[in-house]
């Protein structure tokens, strides 16, 4: 996941300096790809270990990023009704403001709770993350992320 984030903090500079027009295809990859890994399988994981461990603050703070995804994707979903209105000024504003909300979010998952998950559990997370991936398509992944082939089938 972590290696997703630095693709897509390099993604939203070309979004903010660039090209607005390439939000739709990161929003399309962040909700049906990287989003769902993280709601399928890496937050119920963690999920378990916070509420064994009665760690009532990290618990908190793992429902409120699970909450930051649904606000991410309404933010998406506000680009989307703006760009079909025409409203290109609030489109840009919106674009903005996800690009800011998905990088403070990321940000956030990896200094508050990435680094409680176990390594045990790897091989079993990580079929089930490249499953999803699958299912969103490897050629769209490995465009999106930079991620190479290479380096997505050496993740065991």
């Amino acid at each position: 996941m972590m290696v997703e984030h630095a693709s897509l903090r390099v993604y939203l500079r070309l979004v903010r300096e660039k090209s607005a027009d390439s939000i739709y295809e990161l929003e399309d990859f962040v909700r049906n790809c990287h989003a769902r890994i993280e709601d399928e399988v890496v937050f119920p994981r963690l999920k378990g270990i916070f509420e064994t461990s009665k760690d009532e603050n990290l618990v908190k703070v793992l429902s409120r990023l699970e909450a930051d995804h649904k606000l991410i994707e309404m933010i998406g979903e506000q680009i989307k009704v703006r760009t079909a209105e025409g409203d290109l000024d609030t489109t840009r504003k919106r674009t903005m403001l996800y690009a800011d909300t998905l990088e403070s979010h990321n940000a956030s998952e990896e200094n508050l709770v990435f680094q409680f998950w176990p390594s045990d559990s790897e091989s079993e997370s990580m079929g089930k993350a490249k499953k999803i991936i699958e299912e969103y398509g490897r050629d769209r992944y490995f465009r999106i992320t930079g991620i190479s082939e290479k380096l997505f089938d050496l993740a065991n």
